[in-house]
């Protein structure tokens, strides 16, 4: 079985609908896929109804945004990925309205910085944002690229949507800590996305020996952490190791995926894939929700 467990749609930052994705998930020989949006599980359904009857599995999951606060270093933003939650739980449904709340008002104040340079407006922006879906930079970047600023989502990232740069402004996201809580209590299955990066930053310190990453590790799972992506493009091959090595030391879910985003990045659906063995563990570990078929 070919099983990518993580790609976006236009419910969140991604530049195919639900429908779409599937579409192009059948086209790439992908027998399971991951609809994992950012802070919203509002394209499950119709996920639901593409996949019906053509022979691929959804597995409903989201990203949650969390953050780690360690003492004297500015907040670090993390990703951890959710798999087969319960959507309707109150914790998650409370959290997620109140990120994607954030996001809005966020979203605003960046293009508001970003319109003292650049022919920019909210209007335009968020005509760009389907009803429902998670409000996020790659929104502005659309903006910026049809004006002709900036060639790809990847420039407009390096420029003025860089999260060091001058526009930038924070959003709300609850320390990692409460994000497993969440995501475990709506029973579903936590996995750090690509944690890794050498770029962007970590729930931990790859700086420490073995012995600190191991402990941090292993403080995360007695919190909740299932698992770890590890076969990701963003992850270094030394990170890729390392990881392994983490997952064997204390028996974490191993995950592989694209982080499909359409034309918004160049990701291809199950350039990274996850084995089966594996998936059966989400399967097993979940007790919120079910696969799409």
């Amino acid at each position: 079985m070919r099983i990518d467990l993580h790609a976006h749609t236009t419910a969140s930052d991604g530049a195919d609908s639900p429908t779409e994705l599937v579409g192009h998930a059948l086209a790439a020989g992908v027998d399971v896929l991951g609809l994992s949006d950012h802070d919203t599980t509002s394209g499950w359904d119709e996920a639901r109804t593409a996949c019906a009857g053509t022979g691929l599995t959804i597995v409903p999951a989201i990203e949650l945004s969390c953050q780690v606060i360690s003492p004297g270093a500015p907040p670090r933003s993390v990703h951890l990925l959710g798999y087969l939650p319960n959507p309707l739980h109150p914790s998650l449904k409370t959290e997620t309205d109140k990120i994607r709340a954030h996001r809005d008002h966020r979203l605003q104040q960046m293009v508001k910085k970003i319109a003292v340079d650049f022919d920019i407006t909210w209007e335009e922006v968020a005509a760009h944002i389907p009803p429902g879906a998670t409000a996020g930079r790659p929104h502005i970047a659309h903006i910026l690229i049809e004006k002709g600023y900036f060639l790809d989502t990847t420039q407009a990232f390096e420029g003025p949507l860089r999260g060091d740069g001058p526009y930038h402004v924070p959003h709300y996201a609850p320390r990692l800590e409460k994000g497993l809580e969440i995501i475990t209590q709506a029973g579903g299955v936590p996995i750090l996305a690509h944690p890794y990066t050498g770029q962007r930053s970590s729930a931990v310190d790859h700086q420490q020996d073995r012995d600190g990453i191991r402990a941090d590790y292993a403080a995360l799972v007695e919190q909740g952490l299932s698992g770890l992506e590890i076969y990701h493009r963003e992850n270094t091959e030394q990170g890729k190791k390392v990881l392994a090595w983490v997952a064997r030391e204390l028996n974490l879910i191993v995950t592989g995926s694209s982080d499909f985003h359409g034309t918004k990045k160049p990701n291809a659906l199950g350039e990274n894939l996850t084995d089966e063995t594996q998936f059966h563990r989400i399967l097993d570990a979940a007790t919120g929700a079910v696969p799409l078929r």
